[in-house]
């Protein structure tokens, strides 16, 4: 998960804190006040995090620690671009990359057009 995507959920969180204020505070401290407030804020919240988790407006990118790069096949930790906007992986076969050769893949990816922001280092 990206720290923005991160960051979103994390706010997302804060958002329903008046909701569960407000239902405790009007119908008493209880488990069952607490349960209600929760659906409530489930209902509300489930579409924004479905955009936060699903939305091409922020980028998504996987890591790993140690691998092979499926171009040059150097062993080093390595990076693949899921999700931009224009931009779309998550059902093709996952090809990793290493910083240089990363760099490059979204070189070429930013001159057809397609807004990357992360991991141009």
């Amino acid at each position: 998960m990206s720290m923005k995507r991160f960051t979103l959920y994390l706010l997302r969180w804060q958002l329903s804190t008046p909701i569960l204020w407000l239902v405790v505070r009007n119908l008493g401290v209880g488990v069952w006040s607490t349960v209600i407030a929760n659906l409530i804020g489930g209902s509300i919240f489930f579409w924004v995090d479905k955009f936060i988790f699903t939305s091409k407006a922020v980028e998504m990118w996987h890591f790993k620690e140690k691998g092979i790069c499926d171009n040059c096949g150097r062993e080093t930790e390595l990076w693949r671009l899921v999700l931009a906007p224009n931009y779309d992986k998550r059902n093709s076969q996952p090809k990793f990359f290493c910083m240089e050769c990363s760099k490059q893949r979204t070189d070429s990816l930013r001159q057809k057009g397609i807004k990357i922001r992360g991991k141009s280092r």
